[in-house]
């Protein structure tokens, strides 16, 4: 009997023994993402900084090396919504795990969009141009940095970016947090969500990058990367990189997907196999679904096709797809109509409730939304002709006459510079529409070799073409 109980007890300080191994091998074991996060980031904080709690720089160089700044403002935020003084560098583990617990259970969209424009005025009530203008910069470099190709520039960033400045704020220097917040939701809805998914794809992972001792700035070369974020203006790199105006800036698309619907922007991912080790890209591709799309393809430029409405039908129609049509002004004006379906002559107005109208430059802001809001005839005797569209027929938003030497908006006409249409459908699209066009070549072809009778040569307009160039005598055959 004392044999058998020293059995026991042998047996439970041996399992004792080996829990307390595997906690010094791991003190996190067991612990929720949240809670093995505040307490690396102490035990480092202390290392590294000799300091109590877990501080800003420990934060940033383990968790968002990459983007410094935008880590401090999020530790800032951290603090001061624990309700600490915005200027401190150190945040306790209680605060930091129930602060950080609270930004990841935020799912609707203006409470995100809300937080962030609140993160970035610094706490306050108001919001300066400056302060919305690092919001954008911090959106468009996350976004740019996920490239396969590694990441990616554009020259006009400073020019987009100032135009949606320019939009939100009409001149003045600081707005209401809550007016901004507003702004945002109703001309850039999906502006927040990447740097949201990304701040809590980090938190909720962190952990990792501080045990292994790898921040997220060393990525592994060896390391697949599934990430599809190309765009026509980057699968089309020399064309537009000669130009001194390419067709689409690269920073004009990725602010025209935080506005416009998924039918759009909805990317062709091309899958490929994923690891089972931990890496961050793998993670991206899943939810940076909409940043770049890369199945836009080009299917009218009026600088390389002409410009008029024959050359317009000729490109455009048979596309069965959604598109988006780009038009340029003069006094560097830009607007974008996005038609949910295939462009078609008719005298009354069409496309689905993803239809949208859009003004880029110099202003960027949303003009109308909805259905039956497009509108195009070059040959209906008794109705407008051209290109409308609004949602008002009788007041148009936007007008292009029917010679397309003018568009017109509220009223002021500018002259009309060229013309840009992208398909936005699948590949498939785009070749149904060169199939439908090389049966009509072919048509065409076999028409012009029918051969007509003596009767049909005499009222020919050829004959009397033949007879001016000075030949009386012809085969009539």
């Amino acid at each position: 009997m004392g044999n058998h109980n020293s059995f026991n007890l042998n047996h439970k300080e041996q399992l004792h023994s080996a829990r307390i191994n595997s906690l010094n091998k791991d003190p996190t074991l067991g612990m929720l993402p949240m809670e093995k996060l505040g307490k690396l980031l102490i035990q480092k904080s202390l290392e590294e900084d000799s300091i109590n709690g877990i501080g800003c720089g420990v934060f940033k160089r383990y968790l968002f090396p990459q983007y410094p700044e935008m880590a401090r403002k999020l530790f800032a935020f951290l603090v001061t919504s624990s309700g600490g003084p915005a200027s401190s560098h150190v945040i306790s583990y209680t605060n930091f795990k129930a602060q950080t617990e609270r930004l990841l259970s935020v799912l609707a969209d203006d409470r995100q969009v809300l937080m962030y424009v609140m993160m970035y005025a610094d706490g306050k009530e108001e919001i300066d141009q400056d302060q919305f203008r690092d919001l954008l910069i911090a959106v468009y470099k996350l976004a740019m940095d996920h490239y396969p190709e590694g990441p990616q520039s554009c020259r006009y960033i400073f020019k987009t970016i100032q135009s949606v400045v320019d939009s939100a704020f009409h001149k003045k220097l600081t707005l209401k947090v809550g007016y901004l917040t507003n702004w945002i939701l109703q001309h850039c809805p999906r502006l927040i969500v990447l740097l949201h998914r990304y701040i809590v794809h980090i938190l909720s992972t962190g952990y990792r990058s501080v045990i292994e001792k790898c921040p997220y700035s060393k990525p592994n070369e060896n390391e697949p990367n599934d990430l599809e974020l190309t765009t026509p203006v980057l699968e089309q790199e020399n064309l537009f990189k000669t130009e001194k105006n390419p067709l689409l800036p690269l920073s004009q698309v990725w602010i025209l997907s935080t506005t416009l619907p998924a039918l759009y922007t909805q990317p062709i991912l091309h899958s490929k196999p994923t690891p089972n080790c931990f890496n961050t890209q793998n993670f991206l591709s899943k939810f940076l679904d909409f940043s770049c799309p890369s199945h836009w393809t080009l299917l009218y430029n009026s600088n390389q096709h002409g410009i008029g409405s024959n050359r317009f039908l000729h490109h455009v129609l048979s596309y069965r797809g959604p598109t988006l049509t780009f038009l340029r002004g003069d006094e560097g004006v830009l607007f974008c109509m996005g038609g949910t379906s295939e462009w078609r002559e008719s005298h009354q107005y069409w496309g689905g409730d993803d239809t949208i109208l859009l003004q880029l430059l110099p202003n960027y802001k949303v003009i109308n939304r909805g259905p039956k809001s497009m509108y195009l005839n070059t040959s209906i005797r008794g109705y407008p002709k051209g290109i409308r569209a609004g949602n008002d027929p009788r007041k148009p938003s936007i007008e292009v006459d029917d010679s397309f030497q003018h568009v017109t908006h509220c009223g002021i006409p500018y002259k009309l510079e060229s013309i840009e249409v992208w398909g936005c459908g699948s590949p498939k699209n785009r070749e149904v529409q060169l199939d439908i066009k090389n049966w009509q070549i072919k048509e065409a072809e076999k028409t012009r070799k029918l051969k007509m009778t003596s009767k049909e040569w005499l009222d020919h307009p050829d004959r009397y073409l033949l007879e001016l160039a000075g030949r009386q005598t012809y085969s009539t055959s």
